[in-house]
């Protein structure tokens, strides 16, 4: 079964067309998965702070990535609907990245914020931690 909800398959499918938005908004969205984590287990964001108060381009993201997916197996979490997905969209959109670094920060805040709204709950499967 598919695990994401159909408002966020919405957003995915029907707003964000293009990769390059789903690539900065699919990032920002597992970063609040991954600081929920850490908050939950440490009662602070340590991985908030490599990222807090700049300016994301693609570079920054693609940098980003693994880090992030390093940091979330340190909790034995899997998001990997949602991590395979990132991972198409940063492979499509590689040689296309045609959004600016204020749009990249804007989807990646985006993707932040509505990780954590009610309506964008997700099936406990793999192993996630909600």
């Amino acid at each position: 079964m598919n695990n994401l909800t159909i408002e966020h398959r919405y957003v995915l499918d029907e707003i964000l067309v293009s990769d390059d938005k789903k690539s900065a908004y699919l990032l920002g969205f597992l970063t609040r998965k991954l600081t929920h984590i850490e908050y939950k287990n440490l009662e602070k964001t340590p991985f908030l702070n490599k990222i807090y108060d700049i300016n994301l381009n693609h570079e920054k993201i693609r940098a980003i990535y693994p880090v992030m997916i390093n940091e979330i197996r340190k909790y034995d979490a899997i998001f990997k609907e949602l991590e395979e997905e990132a991972s198409i969209s940063l492979l499509k959109s590689d040689k296309n990245w045609n959004i600016s670094d204020e749009e990249t920060s804007f989807y990646f805040t985006l993707g932040y914020t509505l990780g954590s709204a009610s309506n964008y709950k997700r099936e406990v499967n793999d192993k996630e931690i909600t």
